[in-house]
């Protein structure tokens, strides 16, 4: 498998990687970035059917929003948080950033692992044991709202840049079907707040692929950019 040249030494963290690979079951993946190039920032994957990533793909939104954090804050990792992958599949990750002797942050280690069949394994138990589900309990007592907000703290792992950007213009349009021509300016400037905030802009190219995508030129992109860095 090919990985992408770095000026940082990954070698015993690839070996680690085929070793978590081969100590977990096939509903495990593991992962590891290179911070070098958050554009094609995976340099090794084991199981990557999980998340449907392969390596050369970018970093995702969670690991480039804390970035500037890690090196800063101790200890330089995240455990059992809720991700989701590209088609929908839930997921618990840990994530364990690698750092150089100074500190600063040169690559991410993460375990992702699907846990479908244990849901359903627990709803089975609820049900055998007459105990209403958690997604019963939430249609009863009308808490969406308390779900919305649960929802906007999951990760989503992207196999491309795109796959993000085509997802955040869903959440602000709530459509797939919407054309970019029928966005509003509100609408648009929104969605690039929403890449602003995942820190999509650190991507290298990413002013003009998104300005492609929202069919308006480079200058209209940092405009957006200028006005909403006042207002933060």
């Amino acid at each position: 498998m090919s990985k992408i040249a770095s000026d940082f030494d990954f070698t015993s963290y690839i070996q680690l990687v085929d070793f978590l690979g081969h100590c977990f079951d096939e509903n495990t993946e593991v992962v590891l970035y290179d911070f070098k190039d958050i554009n094609h920032s995976i340099i090794k994957i084991h199981n990557g059917h999980i998340s449907g990533r392969s390596v050369g793909d970018p970093l995702t939104s969670f690991a480039m929003s804390k970035l500037k954090d890690k090196g800063k804050e101790c200890p330089p990792y995240y455990v059992n948080y809720l991700s989701m992958s590209k088609n929908g599949t839930p997921l618990r990750s840990n994530s364990f950033f690698i750092l150089d002797k100074q500190g600063n942050p040169r690559g991410m280690l993460c375990i992702n692992t699907d846990v479908t069949k244990y849901q359903q394994a627990a709803e089975l138990l609820q049900k055998l044991a007459f105990i209403p589900s958690i997604k019963s309990k939430e249609k009863e007592n009308n808490i969406s709202e308390n779900n919305n907000n649960f929802n906007t703290n999951i990760e989503a792992l992207h196999s491309s840049a795109r796959d993000m950007i085509d997802e955040i213009i869903y959440d602000v349009t709530k459509s797939r079907e919407i054309s970019v021509e029928r966005l509003t300016v509100d609408e648009k400037m929104e969605i690039v707040r929403r890449l602003n905030e995942e820190k999509f802009f650190l991507i290298k190219g990413a002013v003009s692929e998104v300005a492609s995508i929202l069919n308006v030129s480079i200058a209209t992109i940092y405009r957006y950019l200028s006005k909403i860095n006042k207002n933060i």
